[in-house]
């Protein structure tokens, strides 16, 4: 897949005020693990479809589809809007190497970076100079970001499925316990291309990440996916 690159960049409009604080963003993380499927790295290879909504084979063809679109993203490189139902907001740039690699750098005055290397999901709350880790099967990013995507995996509820206006929207539990939450994709229709996921927590919190100019199948050094020891940087430095 070529590199691509919007010629303008989206305008972020009605940006709520309150910025989004270090320890809503480590929760909303940790409770996003929860809500998203299981690791697509831990997902069985032939396991049956769990479907409670009971999609028609036309539908069913079009998540394949879904999977498949997702599945052929080797990298990517995207800023992002981060916003939550209660106000907050955070930006950033996001990057993405297959399989099981993650960078989300927060802009100031959000002090977090998060990298995934492979095995382990690394929190660095940069001012503080403080690192804490999480196993990357226990993260939905690896949803994102492991070897396979599998809507259909034994561990998934396929709770919504919608296409409508040219957006298509696929909402996923997991199957154990579905109320810890969801996990929603939104992706273009016509040609696939992934603009954005929400994701509702077991409090009913909603977030909502937008992918402004993402660029696909580009060159990432692998420097990237290392957590560096670097000053934070304040606003408006």
């Amino acid at each position: 897949m070529s590199a691509k690159r919007p010629n303008e960049r989206p305008e972020m409009t009605g940006i709520p005020n309150t910025p989004f604080p270090l320890k809503r963003v480590v929760m909303l993380l940790l409770a996003i693990a929860a809500a998203c499927a299981a690791s697509a790295l831990m997902l069985p290879k032939s396991a049956a479809a769990k479907d409670v909504i009971g999609l028609s084979p036309a539908q069913t063809k079009n998540v394949k589809r879904v999977q498949a679109y997702l599945n052929a993203i080797s990298t990517l490189r995207a800023q992002f809007l981060q916003v939550t139902s209660q106000g907050q907001y955070a930006q950033g740039e996001f990057m993405m190497s297959r399989p099981g690699r993650m960078r989300i750098d927060y802009d100031p005055p959000t002090p977090v970076l998060i990298v995934s290397n492979g095995t382990f999901v690394m929190y660095k709350d940069e001012e503080l100079d403080q690192l804490s880790f999480v196993p990357l099967s226990a993260v939905p990013a690896s949803m994102f970001i492991g070897e396979t995507v599998d809507f259909f995996g034994d561990d998934l509820l396929i709770t919504d499925y919608t296409n409508a206006a040219g957006v298509i929207r696929v909402t996923v539990q997991r199957s154990e316990d579905p109320a810890e939450g969801s996990l929603t994709l939104v992706l273009a229709a016509q040609p696939l291309a992934l603009k954005k996921w929400s994701v509702v927590d077991a409090q009913g919190i909603g977030t909502t990440v937008s992918l402004l100019g993402p660029e696909f199948g580009i060159s990432l050094n692998d420097s990237l996916f290392k957590v560096e020891n670097r000053p934070h940087k304040k606003s408006g430095d």
